[in-house]
């Protein structure tokens, strides 16, 4: 797979890309003043024999855009050894669909890696695959820890846990991310440094491809301490839940949906709360069932898929 020299060249270059953000830019630019990268990783990249070429697809609202192109900024400023084209996600569809996560999930960040002949390297999607275990790992143990998420799974969306243990388990993720800040931007250079030194693992681990999409990470099934949605009369009306990332500026895309339901259904949904949270999360449950996670599916869904959720549970025939 590759890209012409003159579609890369529609890029645009960082400073165009800093300069057109209309949402996060302090976050983006405070992200960028405080990378601290390996002086051996700056070496490394500096000692290229050539300049690569590297096409970003990516949005502002993107929390993981936010949280990783500053670290692929500071390194090409650093280095001088990386060309950056910035392309965003959404009008550029051409280019997103040939690096879909997993074959089906339009994931972002994107690096892909080109040589001097726009020949293709490798490509890296989203974040780093260390880093995601490691999120797992914190939710893990605050569920087995913490009194106020106990008989809760790991696995169950924060629409439907208790404000007091969304609390906790929203503190104990910020804490974890502040701790591993440092960590995470350093893993995103060292996967990028293993994509170019062909290292087995770069074409094994999630977000890091020399040959092929990684896989995004999966929110396991619900065990047997997740509640399952509770039966219900057919045409009672329904409960909507949209847990949606406020860090990410994920505001639009909520309320497009809000309004879209609102318009469709009016007195057939009893309530439609909306659930502020982080990590990049935007979850939709319908009566306690997760119809759609952006960690799971990836992306947003289509109004017209959660309306299609919400007249399946509602008993109502879809329209031919």
């Amino acid at each position: 797979m590759t890209v012409s020299r003159e579609r890369f060249e529609q890029g645009m270059t960082y400073a165009a890309y800093r300069a057109q953000m209309t949402r996060n830019q302090d976050r983006f630019d405070e992200t960028e003043r405080t990378v601290q990268l390996k002086a051996e990783d700056v070496a490394f990249f500096k000692g290229l024999a050539q300049p690569l070429n590297v096409l970003v697809l990516a949005e502002d609202w993107c929390g993981d855009v936010i949280a990783n192109l500053p670290v692929l900024g500071r390194l090409a400023q650093e280095s001088g050894q990386l060309n950056l084209r910035i392309f965003l996600r959404d009008q550029n569809l051409d280019l997103m669909d040939r690096y879909l996560n997993a074959g089906q999930f339009r994931s972002i960040p994107v690096f892909v890696l080109f040589d001097a002949d726009f020949r293709e390297i490798g490509h890296w999607i989203e974040r780093p695959a260390k880093l995601t275990e490691m999120i797992q790992e914190v939710r893990n143990r605050a569920f087995a820890t913490d009194p106020a998420l106990a008989g809760f799974s790991p696995a169950i969306s924060p629409s439907e846990l208790p404000e007091e243990a969304r609390l906790h388990l929203r503190q104990a993720l910020a804490d974890f991310r502040a701790e591993m800040r440092e960590f995470s931007d350093n893993e995103v250079v060292r996967e990028l440094h293993a994509i170019l030194a062909g290292a087995p693992a770069a074409t094994k681990a999630k977000g890091v491809s020399a040959a092929s999409n990684g896989a995004p990470a999966a929110i396991p099934s619900a065990g047997p301490l997740a509640r399952p949605p509770a039966e219900r009369p057919a045409e009672q009306p329904v409960e909507v839940k949209i847990t949606y990332c406020s860090d990410c500026g994920y505001e639009p895309q909520t309320l497009a949906l809000t309004s879209a339901l609102m318009i469709e259904f009016r007195d057939q949904i009893a309530s439609l709360e909306l659930i502020p949270w982080h990590e990049g999360a935007f979850d939709v449950a319908v009566d306690g069932e997760l119809v759609h996670s952006m960690l799971r599916d990836g992306g947003f869904p289509e109004n017209e898929t959660i309306i299609r959720a919400v007249r399946s549970r509602l008993g109502v025939s879809q329209p031919g």
